[in-house]
């Protein structure tokens, strides 16, 4: 077994509680910039939604700025961790792993998972729970292994631990899944692909699913 591999199926097939989540939300997610607000600027479908589900939704960041931009909007942060429900206020929040979601059939007709996907213990079945869950589309946005160096750098270098940063390259973005192993999981699960492109800024692909 491999480095890259045994990192994907063993280290990183969970959620992060305690000491690694504050570390995460207070040192690591901020390296992501305004990849949330560029997002949502590219998602206008969202003004017309019912309901967005933020699956693996962390420290709730994205999830609380989509229920600002859109007040009418229902948002469910979704994490299997303790630490959402301490994150953010005024949101649906939902301790539950994405294999088995405790939402009625098409309970949503949007959903995202940012860099959420590669954390959860079965990919195929998460897949299929979300296809049963969303009525409507699927936006999976995850570190890209192929993005290029400058890609990378420009995320680590607003890591706000130099070990971590110096770690992302070589242990985060280089062992993440691909975009095309995702996509052959997702039709698998009854998705359709729409569109996959990568972002311009941070390391990372966008595919949307329908």
């Amino acid at each position: 077994m491999g480095v890259a591999h045994w990192l994907d199926s063993v280290l990183l097939r969970g959620p992060f509680e305690g000491r690694g989540a504050r570390r995460y939300a207070d040192l690591e997610r901020p390296a992501f910039g305004d990849l949330d607000q560029r997002l949502l600027d590219e998602w206008p479908a969202l003004a017309h939604a019912s309901c967005l589900l933020d699956l693996g939704a962390g420290p709730g960041v994205f999830a609380a700025q989509a229920a600002r931009r859109y007040p009418d909007l229902a948002v469910i942060a979704v994490d299997p961790s303790r630490e959402l429900s301490r994150a953010q206020r005024g949101l649906h929040v939902i301790r539950a792993t994405g294999e088995a979601l405790p939402l009625a059939d098409g309970a949503c007709d949007a959903a995202i998972c940012l860099s959420s996907i590669r954390h959860v213990r079965d990919r195929a079945s998460t897949l299929r729970e979300l296809r049963r869950v969303v009525a409507g589309t699927l936006v999976i946005v995850e570190i890209d292994p192929d993005a290029s160096a400058a890609r990378i750098a420009a995320h680590a270098n607003g890591i706000r631990s130099v070990p971590f940063r110096h770690a992302f390259g070589p242990l985060v973005a280089r062992t993440a899944p691909s975009a095309a192993s995702i996509v052959a999981l997702a039709r698998t699960a009854g998705w359709r692909l729409e569109s996959r492109r990568d972002d311009s800024v941070q390391p990372v692909y966008i595919v949307t699913l329908q």
